[in-house]
């Protein structure tokens, strides 16, 4: 099976959770005191998950991975099933202290347009 990535962090494991939200919002125009809808904005999909990573290097790897949070670009988060996502990293917590060998965490992605920028 292959493994999550996103820019040029490779999972070792896949996350225990993986969760895809899309969002459209209706849009509107008031023209004199009367809201007219317009058309649907653009797709907004934010990608949330949970894992562990295990073994002797796992604080190492949550730390490689707490480095590309603290990037203000964006990058491709790969899915081995969903595919490619353009995204930003906008979360990622660390769930309890790390024990010996073990760290938990959650993290955010919020998938951006081509050119960077990300929907309303």
């Amino acid at each position: 099976m292959d493994y999550l990535s996103y820019k040029e962090f490779v999972w070792p494991r896949n996350p225990h959770t993986y969760r895809e939200e899309t969002i459209r919002e209706p849009q509107y125009a008031t023209v004199d005191g009367v809201a007219t809808f317009t058309g649907m904005s653009h797709l907004k999909r934010i990608i949330t998950g949970s894992g562990v990573f295990y073994g002797a290097d796992a604080f190492t790897q949550f730390k490689a991975l707490a480095k590309l949070a603290e990037e203000a670009s964006p990058g491709n988060l790969e899915h081995p099933v969903w595919g490619i996502r353009y995204c930003y990293l906008t979360k990622l917590e660390l769930l309890q202290e790390p024990a010996e060998n073990c760290v938990s965490y959650q993290f955010e992605f919020t998938q951006a347009l081509a050119n960077g920028v990300v929907p309303k």
